[in-house]
């Protein structure tokens, strides 16, 4: 019997099809969903060709919707409607069961109406027996949305790429999508959707410098059908600046290190900038802005170390990379202390004598300390131009103390010699030889 039924169902399909072929829309969309409503399966169902049709069916439809209106059934048996949809591979899947007799309109979204723009309506009731379909087809009433007819990409800006197209002449548009691709690859990312149909730019800020970048652009109607993408255009950022080269800094200068370099080839720079860190591979800090190819870097220590990276940065701000291996500088160092080479006691008086170790030491500083009761004194002699010193300054039964400390012509002074101890006894004549 269920055989039986279904032959005569498939016999009325085929007798209502027979003059109708399927045309196809070519209406191109994007991210159509796949469908997932199960296959209408007439085993499972009763023919009842004794129960009324669905008739006086209309038909309004837009690029990707189409809403169906029917005259109610007054008959007590119907409980409602099945509304079916040609699944493009030449049958039919069931999409929506309405379980009111009273409802009359139905509107099936997200379309491309190339595959689907067949409908079967039909009513059930509710012990299972469903009316002879009644077809529908689905008019072909409107055009495909064309391509964006001109777009254009432009290149050579800091940090960005604007990308720029022609108001799309279809009204229907309400939209514009952007996508991007690297030069290399072939992905396509969505990367903006402007809402407006008179709008003709969207700048891409997530880009770097030096890059090219491919685009394309759709246009999008209010319910959501996209025209296939313009043709591809390609973006370049500007370039960053070329890196410095010739960076040198001092090593032989007083509490100052000076730092040059050679002039950047960049047109339109703007600036250089200085970073400097205490280590090679430490953290660097900004520490100058300059439009000259030198700086002075100044500081309060002697012998101070300092490694430097140095930029240039154009007019529009973009900024040249560091130089991978730093430039290290230092400030003039301490002397050499002083060598103490004798110390003696001859006819009471203290006769010093030591010898220059630094080559840069023009003068030196004496040191002389003893007890004076129960008040400890300490005399300095500065600039003193020998390597021997006499001291007839002193008194019977008084330890002395003397050490010396080497001075450059820029004031750095070295650290101090060795100390030496001499004492007068009764002023006998002794004396004691280092």
């Amino acid at each position: 019997m269920k055989k039986s039924i279904a032959t005569i169902l498939s016999s009325v399909l085929l007798l209502t099809f027979s003059g109708c072929e399927g045309k196809n829309f070519n209406l191109p969309t994007l991210d159509m969903p796949d469908l997932t409503i199960p296959s209408f399966d007439l085993s499972k169902k009763q023919l009842d060709r004794n129960l009324p049709r669905v008739e006086n069916v209309k038909i309004m439809s837009s690029l990707s919707q189409v809403a169906l209106e029917w005259k109610p059934l007054r008959n007590r048996q119907i409980a409602g409607y099945r509304i079916l949809r040609s699944d493009g591979k030449g049958g039919f899947k069931l999409i929506q069961v309405i379980n009111d007799p009273y409802v009359s309109h139905y509107t099936d979204e997200n379309l491309n109406q190339a595959t689907y723009n067949k409908y079967l309506v039909s009513a059930y009731t509710s012990d299972g027996r469903v009316s002879i379909p009644t077809p529908i087809k689905v008019p072909q009433t409107n055009k495909k949305i064309e391509a964006v007819p001109f777009v254009t990409a432009v290149s050579g800006l800091p940090n960005r790429i604007k990308v720029l197209w022609r108001i799309h002449p279809d009204l229907r548009v309400s939209a514009y999508v952007i996508q991007k691709a690297d030069a290399s690859s072939k992905k396509w990312e969505t990367i903006a959707t402007v809402d407006k149909r008179l709008s003709v730019e969207y700048i891409d800020n997530a880009v770097k410098p030096g890059i090219t970048y491919n685009y394309r652009v759709s246009a999008k109607t209010a319910d959501g059908v996209f025209s296939r993408p313009s043709k591809v255009v390609t973006g370049t950022t500007k370039l960053l600046p070329a890196p410095i080269t010739g960076v040198m800094a001092t090593t032989n200068l007083a509490k100052k290190i000076d730092i040059i370099w050679k002039e950047s080839d960049t047109v339109d720079k703007a600036q250089y900038r200085v970073y400097a860190s205490d280590f090679a591979d430490g953290l660097y800090s900004l520490i100058a802005k300059t439009k000259a190819t030198h700086y002075t870097d100044r500081f309060d220590q002697d012998g101070a170390t300092r490694f430097y990276r140095i930029t240039v940065v154009d007019a529009d701000g973009l900024e040249s990379t560091k130089q991978l291996k730093p430039t290290r500088g230092r400030t003039l160092g301490y002397l050499k202390a002083p060598n103490i080479t004798a110390a003696k006691i001859v006819n009471n008086t203290v006769e010093l004598k030591w010898s220059k170790t630094d080559p840069r030491t023009v003068s030196y500083t004496i040191y002389k300390k003893y007890w004076d009761g129960w008040q400890a004194k300490k005399i300095k002699i500065v600039n003193f131009k020998g390597t021997t010193f006499v001291d007839n300054k002193i008194k019977p039964d008084i330890t002395y103390t003397y050490y010396v400390i080497g001075v450059d012509k820029n004031g750095i002074v070295s650290d101090q010699s060795r100390s030496v101890n001499l004492k007068v006894e009764g002023m006998a004549k002794k004396s004691s030889w280092f």
